[in-house]
């Protein structure tokens, strides 16, 4: 098909082609003024909508991932104690089922030991859990917990090389004499899964009072947040 154009430099000019109709030739700069602009970015209000959405969903996420960390200490607060059952009870096979001797707060004293120098739980267990120090130790047991001197600002882990408090009177004592000892106390039969050996020193996981805030090994090796 014939086309026929005609323009000059610089000028509108005419295209002819083979219909007849003559149509305008516009010039670049007027095909530039006429071609639609991209858009250049986000206006102000479009970014503030986007930060608010944004801070609204922290808002929501927040309180999730904290209550997620929470529970994750406690679930790892609650293998240690399982682990440090296990070897306790590895050190009861071979002590003829006799607790071992321990003192309250090595830190502090031997007591109850009638002795100079205290025996800390951690050292006579170590060999029990693979020598795996970090076994006795809770996550939520930090530096800077308000303490008597003079352990003011340090962690029972730090002081007395565990954060788990040991019923120091079963030493000696062997698990029978445990079970009997109790029985006769409350004149009823007393389950193993009704005592517990070990618990956090403190309230690690929440204010006293508060469910969970402390968790106990109980001597049949399960761990729970209460005092039966």
């Amino acid at each position: 098909m014939l086309r026929v154009e005609s323009r000059r430099p610089g000028s509108l000019g005419h295209r002819i082609v083979a219909s007849g109709i003559i149509r305008p030739v516009q010039s670049v700069a007027q095909q530039r003024r006429t071609q639609p602009r991209g858009r250049q970015g986000f206006s102000l209000v479009e970014l503030l909508i986007v930060i608010a959405i944004i801070g609204a969903l922290a808002a929501l996420l927040m309180p999730a991932l904290r209550g997620t960390r929470i529970q994750a200490r406690r679930t790892a607060c609650a293998a240690r104690l399982k682990q440090i059952g296990v070897g306790l009870q590895s050190y009861l096979n071979g002590s003829r089922e006799r607790f071992p001797w321990a003192s309250y707060m090595p830190s502090v004293g031997p007591a109850p030991l009638d002795r100079e120098q205290p025996i800390y739980l951690a050292e006579v267990l170590l060999p029990e859990v693979g020598g795996e120090a970090t076994v006795f130790a809770c996550p939520n047991d930090e530096s800077g917990r308000a303490r008597p001197a003079p352990n003011a600002g340090r962690s029972y882990f730090e002081s007395e090389r565990s954060s788990y408090e040991y019923r120091v009177q079963f030493g000696g004592r062997t698990v029978r004499d445990v079970v009997n000892g109790f029985g006769r106390f409350g004149n009823r039969i007393v389950a193993e899964n009704a005592i517990w050996i070990l618990r956090d020193y403190d309230n690690f996981h929440g204010p006293g009072g508060q469910p969970g805030a402390r968790r106990y090994l109980y001597l049949d090796g399960h761990v729970t947040d209460f005092e039966n």
